[in-house]
Formats: C-alpha cells, sequence, structure tokens
C-alpha cells in the first residue's frame, strides 16, 4: 500500500518535470517514465494484464515513436567554416563566441547543437537547400544573397584585402576552408584573399611578411545567416541576440574570445 502511494504522488512530479523540459527528447523520455510508473502501479492494484499494456504500449512503443519522430526535428544544423576565436575545432571539442552564443540559443529552443563545416562560400546554398539551419563562421553583413536573411549585427568586424606584395611566381588558386588558406599564407605561396577581422588576427600572429594588405573601407558586422524561409527561428534568434547584449552577457562573452 505505502509503494502504491508512493507511486500516486510521484505521477503528478514527473508529469510536471515532462511538461517543463525545453529539449524534446528529456520530455519524451520523462513521459515515457510517467507511463512505467502508472504500469507499476497497475501491477499494485491487481490489474496486471492493464499494466502489461501500459508498459508495453505506453512506456515502449510510444516513447520510440516519439524518439524517432524528434531525432531530425529536435537538431539545431549550424552549416559554417572554421573562423579562429569565433567557431573552431579544438580536437574534438568545438569552441570561440558564436559557438557559445548558438550553445546558449539551442538550449532556449530545446534543440541539440549540431555543427556542420563547410567551405564558407557554400553555406548559403545549403540553407537554401534545406541542409542547415543557422550559417556561421565569421560571416559578414556584405552582399547577402537572395533568399538569405543575415541576423542584427552582434559584433562589429572589418575586412582586409591579403595579395603578394610581388609576383613570387605561384599560380593563383581557390581555398575551400580557411585552414588551407592559412597554411598556404604560412607556406609563402602567392595568395589574393579577403578576410574578416578574426581570420586576419589569426594569420597575422603568423606574420604576413611578404604580403600587401589593404583595409577596407565600411562600417561590418558579423551575423548568423538563415534561409528567409525560416522566419520563427529567425525572430527568435533576433530576440536571444537582443537579450544578451540588453543584459550585459553578450559583452562578457566577446571580453573571453576577444580581450
Amino acid at each position: 500500500m505505502t509503494a502504491q502511494v508512493v507511486l500516486l504522488l510521484a505521477l503528478p512530479v514527473i508529469a510536471v518535470f515532462a511538461l517543463t523540459r525545453a529539449r524534446r527528447l528529456t520530455a519524451v523520455i520523462s513521459m515515457g517514465l510517467f507511463s512505467f510508473v502508472i504500469a507499476a502501479t497497475y501491477l499494485l492494484s491487481h490489474a496486471p494484464d492493464v499494466a502489461l499494456t501500459e508498459a508495453a504500449i505506453g512506456a515502449g512503443l510510444v516513447t520510440f515513436i516519439y524518439i524517432l519522430a524528434i531525432r531530425k526535428t529536435g537538431r539545431l544544423v549550424i552549416v559554417a567554416d572554421e573562423a579562429p576565436g569565433l567557431l573552431s575545432r579544438e580536437g574534438e571539442r568545438i569552441t570561440g563566441l558564436e559557438w557559445e552564443i548558438l550553445l546558449g540559443f539551442s538550449r532556449v529552443i530545446g534543440l541539440d547543437p549540431v555543427v556542420r563545416f563547410l567551405p564558407q562560400a557554400e553555406v548559403g546554398e545549403a540553407l537554401r537547400r534545406g541542409e542547415g539551419d543557422i550559417g556561421a563562421g565569421g560571416i559578414v553583413d556584405e552582399g547577402i544573397k537572395s533568399g538569405l536573411v543575415g541576423s542584427p549585427g552582434y559584433l562589429p568586424t572589418a575586412l582586409y584585402e591579403i595579395e603578394p606584395e610581388e609576383a613570387l611566381g605561384h599560380k593563383k588558386r581557390d581555398f575551400n576552408y580557411f585552414t588551407e588558406l592559412s597554411g598556404a599564407i604560412r607556406s609563402g605561396e602567392a595568395v589574393q584573399a579577403r578576410v574578416d577581422l578574426a581570420r586576419f588576427m589569426n594569420l597575422a600572429r603568423g606574420a604576413l611578411t611578404g604580403y600587401r594588405v589593404t583595409r577596407r573601407e565600411g562600417t561590418f558586422s558579423y551575423v548568423f545567416l538563415l534561409s528567409a524561409e525560416q522566419k520563427e527561428l529567425y525572430d527568435r534568434l533576433c530576440d536571444y541576440l537582443k537579450e544578451l547584449q540588453e543584459s550585459g552577457r553578450l559583452d562578457e562573452m566577446v571580453r573571453r574570445y576577444f580581450p
């Protein structure tokens, strides 16, 4: 009798816990536990057939179906090239200002962030094809193509043109990833490229001897990129960025990565 009372008292606690979870997977697992506790209550009430049905269907089958359903919808897919200080890999970890922002945002909307690394030139197309939800990795609010929208700028930046001071006898080539560009510059190849401030700061640490650097005129900011069809996600991201700015948390994040 005591066990039955404890289970009955646990039911509303588990239900409230499940209904207040931001992450869908946590809520689904909690509801599976809710069904399992109900099944145990039926068993203690001498209704083993009902208990077996509840355990098999409520705690087992229904939970499994929900988990399958949210496998895709429960993720926030971020497509990006690496940008030092903003979004980059350190071993198996991902770090950077943009990663911290998007990690917090994903928690607010109850999704699990997943990063797909792509050449920066392919990020927009991936968003238009529906292969990602948010584009990141040092995207600047300049020349955003049709079908895409940029979030409000969250951090000022600058653009730099890098080119050899003289012809070095190398054939010009394109670089898919920033790591390739960085390696080529450190090797002294004849590179012509346009980079944002975060990437420029990383390249400058290795010395840009032999290259002419020109800062472009104008005012630029880093933004996140989304498909124009993702209006609800865009609005929620804008609200989150505004909250970070007004609370002062964004300034604290910036100082950690760009002291």
